[in-house]
């Protein structure tokens, strides 16, 4: 019974995240709108996500079933719960990727994060930007937005930060460079 569970979520994670990616809306900057651009995570890092779930699946079904003809000496649920483990942490990051985006309007931005509901920023209550983290495959770090004193939200660098800071046209409130 167990096994037979293992299979199916080796089976279904990758499945669903391959139909959403595929029929889902197409996920694509709307830039230079007369009233807004929204920013999210480029469509190929999420397919990326996705065939790397389809791939880790149908690896882990192949070195189960060879654990399953004894051709390897491990246990094959364990194998199956190993690959079944990595699946559902991608399946979770990637849902959490796809919902992140940032909208940039003439005198405020909102951002939807991974998590949590939907932050409203207006540029002039900013009282600092601050860079943190490393760098992403983009280039750039996570930008942190301070407003009243408060971390108010994070633009996280797997978006184009820099044409977000273009919008916000606050220079004077990024950190100097020495």
């Amino acid at each position: 019974m167990g096994r037979m569970l293992l299979i199916a979520v080796a089976l279904v994670v990758p499945l669903v995240a391959l139909v959403v990616e595929h029929v889902g809306n197409v996920r694509i900057a709307e830039r230079h709108h007369s009233h807004h651009d929204t920013y999210v995570v480029s469509a190929e890092f999420t397919r990326s996500l996705v065939l790397a779930m389809a791939f880790m699946a149908a690896l882990g079904l192949l070195v189960a079933w060879l654990c399953d003809q004894d051709v390897f000496l491990a246990n094959e649920v364990m194998v199956l719960s190993f690959f079944d483990a990595f699946l559902v942490t991608c399946f979770v990051m990637w849902g959490l990727i796809c919902r992140y985006r940032v909208s940039t309007f003439s005198d405020s931005m909102a951002v939807t994060p991974p998590l949590g509901p939907k932050v409203w920023v207006r540029y002039d209550q900013i009282d600092r930007l601050e860079w943190s983290g490393p760098r992403v495959g983009t280039g750039f770090r996570n930008l942190v937005v301070w407003v009243g004193g408060h971390r108010a939200v994070t633009l996280l660098g797997i978006v184009d930060v820099e044409q977000i800071i273009m919008s916000i046209d606050r220079f004077d409130l990024l950190p100097r460079t020495r």
